[in-house]
């Protein structure tokens, strides 16, 4: 869905870690109609398709507007789910009537909106082509991540094609000129299915993980484009905003992978590294610590968990009100999930009371909240749970790392602010408890999962559960899942609130970036930028910002924007990743390093690259089509970096493709415009001046990416140019 605002309600995503729900992509000026189920969520987004219709009939308003319509054709999206249902019907009616339109049939093999419930009756994509077939659909294709698994034991209809859904857009503008109806099935596993049955072992999860590398990503978001995936996250470094993959929900579809982008690579014995959690042996710090005195329950104790969906909110709720009947009190649950099902969010109430007292009704009511446990603070800052906060009564407990939402998949920007969500529950509360939960549940325990059962540690350690610690882990027991981690999880919040010492020695802090000052900023990219080329390349980096700084300091608005922007942006067009650059960073101890603090044991390491002499064109995306290479590349790309020097001279084998000249331009014309503001400082406006210069460092990605970026910066210079003129 849309972003929120700071502190705003958290809207739904649009699939949790994995691509559409049902392929939204149609050729470019065609018309895609859905019906109710997954497909609302590309609705509520309003990019991808026209209207919505109840179950059953997915594109029936268009057998009535065909004749009338100058639209020659359309899409429509309906689920396995709903065809069982009623949507075969729908196909009936417009097979009647002779319409030209594509049924475009999600086989996800669960009804995934609801909660990943199996189907009403037997159903397979051979079932549906062969019933396709009989009901007098003219065209029927499959189309699947996986074609080699159709054989004799998974077989279609005679004379309907597997292709591979790389191939869904071509395959869509062949269908729209098909004239009557078509039907393109599309199999994929719904992506949060995928992840929850990995997590119960009913699903194969392979023994490989995808990684980007931060220095050599340019932070585009093109990774997202391809992928829609909210896996694909934000990574703040001094080089600017990046991206990382969150390896606890990847659900391992690998479709960013497509992101036109040399930073992906393939890690094959891709176990999460994690503390020695046996030698910090829990049982034993637990029990060094007092139990806080729970007076004796004389009304209603009220507790609101907030998160989204797949990170165990309702189970956390589920055990919370096990764990009150173990200790013999009156317990009432609420869970409110709405569009849970794809990580949206969920909010469980749970209320405590003596032993067989009424408690009159299960929502906490307003200004009545005793305690909030936020694994998510969009969640718990929208203005429903904000309505149950009392100032002088609430003790909150906050995971402080919150995820992105859809906002970032489809805009690439986020519009929350972490620290005024922070401000908020620390003014609006009696007692705040912020927690790097994420962080430390997966260096604890390899998954950030667990950080819900870790904030019920804080929570109880805090006094903010009116139960005994024997009922919560007994509770954890009767759950049945991942029981010796989530009993962990619970004593290590209760070890971080009385004696955080010694978890924050076996997970460390998060990483993060420290705030540089003018002159800091100015020797870190001159030293980048002697190790990126050689010292007399960075010499006109300062050279050129010197004189530009000199003229901003006595004539600019005394806040030195225009040069700090000038020091970003000259470093991002001069500091270009070509061929010899993503060699070294490749190559540098870094990169190895990471990785062995990251996995426990990585045995081969895939670099997805698409290097510009060796790669074809692929056919399906008019892009050129990565290819991995494995360890041996390695010493290759060593080679490679110590060739750096060839860079832009007569023997760069590499420095007549258009995209390296048109890198050199884009240098040049940094520094063009780097003089033109030195000497128009003091006359022309501040604000305009900024903006010129901020313009190299709009130009991100690689190839084709690049290319697009290159030509938008190119036209917004043209017309800030254009403004100083007059």
């Amino acid at each position: 869905g849309a972003g929120p605002a700071d502190g705003g309600p958290r809207t739904a995503y649009f699939c949790a870690g994995g691509p559409h729900s049902t392929p939204p992509t149609v050729p470019e000026g065609s018309r895609a109609l859905p019906g109710i189920g997954c497909h609302a969520m590309s609705e509520i987004n309003g990019n991808t398709t026209d209207g919505q219709v109840a179950m059953g009939g997915e594109g029936v308003p268009w057998v009535g507007q065909a004749p009338f319509s100058r639209d020659g054709h359309v899409f429509v999206n309906m689920g396995d789910g709903t065809y069982y249902h009623s949507g075969i019907l729908a196909i009936r009616q417009a097979v009647a009537a002779n319409v030209p339109v594509t049924y475009k049939i999600l086989f996800n093999d669960a009804v995934a909106m609801t909660g990943g419930q199996v189907h009403d009756g037997p159903l397979t994509v051979g079932d549906i082509s062969r019933q396709m077939m009989a009901e007098g659909v003219g065209k029927v294709v499959v189309a699947t991540e996986e074609p080699e698994l159709y054989g004799d034991a998974r077989s279609v209809a005679p004379g309907v094609p597997v292709v591979h859904r790389d191939e869904l857009m071509p395959l869509q503008d062949e269908c729209a000129r098909f004239e009557g109806v078509s039907v393109i099935i599309y199999d994929q596993t719904c992506a949060a299915e995928k992840r929850r049955r990995r997590k119960r072992g009913t699903f194969k999860d392979p023994d490989l993980r995808l990684v980007i590398k931060p220095r050599v990503c340019e932070g585009c978001g093109d990774c997202s484009v391809q992928s829609n995936c909210i896996s694909v996250e934000p990574l703040a470094t001094d080089f600017g905003e990046k991206r990382t993959i969150n390896q606890s929900t990847c659900n391992k579809d690998f479709s960013c992978v497509k992101g036109f982008c040399p930073s992906f690579a393939y890690v094959e014995g891709a176990a999460l590294k994690k503390a020695d959690t046996v030698a910090m042996d829990f049982a034993r710090l637990v029990a060094d610590i007092d139990a806080p005195k729970a007076g004796d329950l004389t009304g209603t104790h009220n507790v609101l968990i907030t998160g989204i969906g797949g990170f165990g909110v309702t189970t956390v709720g589920a055990v919370l009100a096990m764990a009150g009947h173990i200790d013999g009190l009156s317990v009432s649950t609420l869970d409110m999930t709405g569009l849970a099902q794809k990580n949206g969010p969920v909010t469980s109430h749970v209320r405590f009371g003596p032993s067989a007292a009424a408690i009159e009704g299960p929502r906490v009511p307003a200004a009545s909240l005793d305690t909030l446990i936020a694994s998510d603070m969009l969640v718990a800052c929208n203005a429903d749970s904000l309505s149950m906060v009392a100032a002088d009564r609430t003790l909150a407990v906050a995971n402080t790392k919150v995820q992105p939402t859809a906002e970032f998949v489809m805009k690439r920007v986020l519009s929350f602010n972490e620290e005024r969500m922070v401000r908020t529950l620390k003014d609006g509360t009696s007692r705040f408890m912020p927690v790097d939960a994420a962080h430390v549940a997966e260096k604890l325990f390899g998954d950030q999962i667990f950080m819900n059962m870790l904030l019920v540690g804080v929570a109880f350690q805090n006094g903010g559960l009116p139960l005994s610690a024997e009922a919560v882990e007994q509770a954890i027991t009767l759950n049945g899942a991942a029981v010796e981690r989530n009993i962990a999880a619970f004593r290590a919040g209760r070890i971080l609130v009385a004696s955080p010492d010694a978890i924050h020695a076996a997970v460390g802090e998060r990483a993060k970036t420290a705030p540089m000052s003018l002159d800091e900023r100015l020797a870190f990219f001159t030293e980048e930028l002697t190790a990126y080329q050689n010292a007399a390349y960075a010499a006109r980096f300062t050279a050129a910002i010197g004189d530009l700084r000199a003229a901003d300091e006595a004539h600019g608005d005394g806040s030195l924007k225009l040069t700090r922007a000038a020091v970003e942006s000259l470093y991002k067009a001069m500091a270009y990743k070509d061929e010899y650059e993503v060699a070294r960073l490749y190559t540098a101890p870094a990169y190895k390093k990471t990785l062995l603090e990251t996995f426990e044991d990585p045995k081969r390491v895939k670099l997805m690259l698409a290097p510009p002499l060796l790669s074809r064109t692929d056919p399906a995306t008019g892009r050129p089509k990565k290819r991995a290479f494995g360890p041996w590349v390695f010493p290759v790309l060593g080679v490679l970096a110590r060739l750096k020097g060839l860079r832009g001279t007569w023997a760069d084998p590499f420095g007549r493709t258009e995209e390296r000249r048109h890198e050199r331009e884009m240098v040049a014309t940094a520094f063009e415009d780097i003089a033109l503001a030195a000497d128009k400082v003091g006359t022309a406006r501040y604000s305009l001046l900024c903006e010129l210069l901020r313009v190299p460092s709009t130009v991100r990605g690689f190839g084709p990416v690049k290319a697009q970026n290159r030509e938008e910066a190119l036209t917004r210079r043209k017309a800030l140019l254009t403004q100083l003129e007059r």
